[in-house]
C-alpha cells in the first residue's frame, strides 16, 4: 500500500509544470559557476546590486541544478523535483513505517499512520514544495536528519549521517540552520524526557542519549563550516533574514489565515492535538519544541511552514501509530517482500509512463524551456519575442520574471531587478515598488534609472500599465494572455 502511493504521488508531481521563480536564477548561477570553475565574488547579472561581497549559500544545488538541465532539459527538472518531493514524504514515513529492531524481533509498522503523516505534511506545506529550489534540497536534508536521529539506539553510522548531512546542507541550502534546531530541539527534548519520568538530574547527566544528542548538536553545527564560505555563511544567513527588501515579498511576510496554507496549519495542529489526546504514546519534548518553534517562525513568515509541516507530519504519524495495535511482529514474516516487490512494479511504470522520462531521454535543446514543462505564468513567449528584437537600455521586468528573462531573454539583457531582493540595495528596491504601486515620483524613477523599456504582467501591474497607455512617450510593441511590453518613444 505504502509503494502503490509513493508511485502514485512521484507519477502525480512528475506532470506538473515548473514553477517561474527563483528556478532560473539559481540555473543562472549553476551555469556561470561550471563555467567558470568558481564562485562569483559579486553579484554577476544585476547592474544595480550591492558592492559587498557575494556569499553565495546555495551554490551546490544550483551546481547540480545546471548540471540536470544541461544534460537531460526541463523535463529532467521535472524528474528531480518529482524526487525531491517524495523523498522528503517517504522520509516522514520512515520511523513509523520502517521502524527500528527492538530485542530479537521488529517493531511494529504502521502504514496507515504512515501515509497519514505523508499526506499531513503534503497538504500543510504544499505551497513551499512546488516550487523547484535549492530550499527543496535543504528540506530533503531536514527530513533525512529528522529520521537519522530519531531512531534509538546507540550508532556509529548515525553520528557520521549527522555530519555529512550536515555538511551537504550547509552547501545546498542557507536553510541549514533550521538543522541547527533539530539538533538542539532533540538533545533539549531528551532532557526534558528524562527529567519527567525520573525527576532526577543525577539522572539525566548519567543518561548516553542525551550526552550522544549533544555530541550531535556539537558535530552538525561544527560541520555547516566546511564549505566555501566557512565562517561567513552563518553571518550572511543571519543578515539575508533581516533584509528590509523581503518585506515586501509575500513568503517573508507573515501567515495570513486566508491564505490557503494557514488553514491547512490549523486543521494539522488541531489533528494534531486530537491525537495527542487519544494516542496510547507519550508526547515527545523534542516535538513538541520543534512544533511550537517552528510554529511561531512560520506565524512570523509564511516561507518557515514548509520546515513546520515536516514535523507536523512525523507527529501525527507517530500519535496515529500509537491509536494501533501493541503486537510486535516477528523480522521474518510469510510474503513479507511481496509488497515490496509490486511497489518497484508500480515504481517502474510511473517512470516509463512519465513523459518527462522520454523528453529527458531526448531533448534537442536542454537548455531551453518550452510548454506545457513550465508553468503558465512563465514569460516564454515574451522572452522569444525579447530576443528577436532586443530591449536597449534598462529594461524594468517584474522581479519574478526577472530570473527567467536572463536565463532565456537576449543577450547582454539588462533587468532592473530580480527575485534575488536581498542582492538589490534597498534604495533600489524602494523605487521599484514605488514605480509598480504607482506611488508619487514614479515617473521621475522610470527617467532616473533610464528605462527604456517594461515588461509587466497585465493582470498584478494593470495600474501601471493603464498609466503608460495614457503617456504620449511610451507604446506598447507587444502583448499576449500574460504581459505586455512598452517602450519609451525615441
Amino acid at each position: 500500500m505504502v509503494g502503490l502511493a509513493i508511485a502514485v504521488l512521484w507519477a502525480w508531481l512528475v506532470r506538473q509544470p515548473l514553477w517561474h521563480t527563483d528556478l532560473w536564477g539559481h540555473l543562472a548561477y549553476g551555469r556561470l559557476i561550471v563555467e567558470n570553475r568558481g564562485l562569483p565574488a559579486l553579484e554577476p547579472f544585476l547592474e544595480h546590486s550591492v558592492d559587498t561581497p557575494l556569499v553565495d549559500s546555495a551554490w551546490l544545488s544550483q551546481v547540480i541544478g545546471f548540471v540536470v538541465i544541461r544534460w537531460s532539459g526541463v523535463a529532467g527538472l521535472q524528474l528531480l523535483f518529482a524526487t525531491l518531493v517524495t523523498a522528503c514524504a517517504v522520509l516522514t514515513m520512515v520511523p513509523v513505517c520502517w521502524p527500528s529492531r527492538v530485542g530479537d524481533g521488529r517493531a511494529a509498522a504502521h502504514p496507515r499512520a504512515a501515509l497519514a503523516g505523508a499526506a499531513v505534511f503534503l497538504a500543510a506545506g504544499w505551497q513551499q514544495l512546488e516550487i523547484i529550489r535549492p530550499q527543496l534540497a535543504g528540506l530533503v536534508c531536514f527530513t533525512a536528519l529528522a529520521a537519522v536521529v530519531a531512531r534509538p539506539g546507540k550508532s556509529r553510522w548515525r553520528t557520521t549521517a549527522v555530519i555529512v548531512l550536515m555538511v551537504s546542507w550547509a552547501n545546498l541550502h542557507g536553510s541549514f540552520v533550521v538543522g541547527w534546531l533539530l539538533l538542539a530541539a532533540q538533545a533539549a527534548g531528551r532532557i526534558c524526557d528524562r527529567w519527567r519520568r525520573t525527576g532526577c538530574w543525577s539522572s539525566v547527566r548519567r543518561d548516553r542519549v542525551v550526552w550522544r544528542r549533544c555530541r550531535h548538536l556539537v558535530l552538525g553545527v561544527s560541520a555547516t563550516l566546511l564549505t566555501p564560505h566557512g565562517l561567513r555563511l552563518p553571518v550572511a544567513v543571519w543578515e539575508i533574514s533581516r533584509h528590509p527588501n523581503l518585506r515586501d515579498v509575500i513568503e517573508w511576510q507573515p501567515l495570513q489565515f486566508d491564505q490557503p496554507q494557514a488553514r491547512a496549519m490549523l486543521v494539522a495542529s488541531v489533528l494534531i492535538g486530537l491525537l495527542a489526546v487519544v494516542s496510547r504514546r507519550r508526547g515527545r519534548s523534542a516535538d513538541w519544541l520543534l512544533l511550537i518553534g517552528l510554529g511561531v517562525s512560520s506565524l512570523w513568515t509564511s516561507r518557515m511552514l514548509a520546515w513546520w509541516a515536516a514535523v507536523a507530519g512525523g507527529v501525527v504519524a507517530f500519535h496515529a501509530a500509537g491509536m494501533g495495535c501493541r503486537r510486535r511482529h516477528s523480522s521474518i514474516r510469510p510474503g513479507r517482500f511481496r509488497p515490496a516487490i509490486t511497489g518497484l512494479v508500480v515504481w517502474g511504470l510511473a517512470v516509463g509512463t512519465a513523459p518527462a522520462t522520454w523528453s529527458a531521454l531526448d531533448s534537442a535543446e536542454p537548455l531551453v524551456a518550452r510548454r506545457p514543462a513550465v508553468s503558465a505564468a512563465t514569460p516564454v513567449e515574451v522572452a522569444r519575442w525579447l530576443v528577436e528584437h532586443p530591449p536597449p537600455g534598462m529594461v524594468l521586468a517584474a522581479y519574478e520574471w526577472g530570473d527567467f528573462l536572463l536565463w532565456q531573454g537576449p543577450v547582454d539583457l539588462r533587468v532592473l531587478v530580480a527575485s534575488h531582493a536581498h542582492l538589490i540595495p534597498a534604495a533600489v528596491w524602494q523605487d521599484y515598488m514605488a514605480m509598480i504601486r504607482l506611488e508619487t515620483g514614479w515617473r521621475e524613477r522610470l527617467s532616473k534609472y533610464d528605462v527604456k523599456t517594461v515588461v509587466l504582467d497585465r493582470q498584478r501591474q494593470a495600474g501601471l500599465l493603464e498609466m503608460l497607455a495614457e503617456e504620449e512617450d511610451w507604446r506598447r510593441d507587444y502583448r499576449d494572455e500574460r504581459c505586455e511590453v512598452w517602450s519609451r518613444n525615441p
